[in-house]
């Protein structure tokens, strides 16, 4: 899958809640996947701090529904 289309699924997923889904450039995660380490890019949420009920929720629909092995965050304070 190309970086592109994950991150619009990604986009789909978070994007109810006020966050955006980002790649983080050329960033690679190492995982297993069978009986194969697996290489996969870094889905970075953006946006204002959810609840962590609603990001444990969302990494693991990320996690589940597309090839990625890991997401991080970044918060922006409320105004």
């Amino acid at each position: 899958m190309e970086h592109e289309e994950i991150v619009r699924r990604a986009n789909e997923i978070v994007a109810p809640y006020g966050l955006q889904a980002e790649i983080l450039g050329d960033i690679h995660s190492v995982g297993v996947g069978g009986d194969h380490r697996t290489y996969t890019p870094v889905v970075n949420l953006i946006g204002t701090h959810p609840g962590d009920e609603v990001l444990a929720r969302l990494s693991t629909e990320i996690g589940n529904k597309l090839p990625i092995n890991r997401i991080t965050f970044q918060f922006a304070t409320k105004s």
